[in-house]
């Protein structure tokens, strides 16, 4: 599997959701609401799952979608509409119905919040958990 094409098929998966923007790694400066994808965390990547390479997999691909000034009643209301397991607004919905060529169609395993701090400002922060097979390449 090839971490930047599927990085890339993720960050296209993602721009389907209305408003959700989806810098450049690294880029400083975002318009929220704006979503991030890092490299694979935790685990990274397991090769040769099945013989030969016939399978990679990665057990923890974190998404994060980051909304500005957190304390407030409506960055609560717009961070749980991304973390609703359907609709138009869903991370999830957006990433699993997406077609995928670099991989199998991952899966969101589960999501997490916290404030974050980027490019020198909090944000609240609904952290997405992928669980991503396929093809080894």
């Amino acid at each position: 599997m090839d971490v930047q094409i599927i990085a890339d098929e993720l960050s296209a998966a993602l721009k389907t959701i209305d408003g959700l923007t989806v810098p450049e790694w690294g880029v400083q400066r975002v318009s929220p609401p704006f979503a991030l994808i890092p490299l694979p965390d935790g685990e990274g990547i397991t090769y040769d799952l099945t013989y030969g390479r016939g399978g990679d997999r990665i057990p923890d691909w974190p998404v994060l979608v980051l909304i500005d000034r957190p304390a407030r009643p409506e960055s609560r209301r717009a961070i749980a509409a991304y973390a609703t397991g359907s609709g138009a607004t869903s991370v999830k919905e957006a990433i699993e119905g997406h077609t995928y060529t670099a991989c199998d169609p991952p899966r969101v395993a589960s999501c997490e919040f916290d404030v974050v701090s980027y490019a020198g400002t909090d944000y609240l922060a609904a952290m997405f958990h992928l669980d991503i097979s396929g093809k080894g390449a």
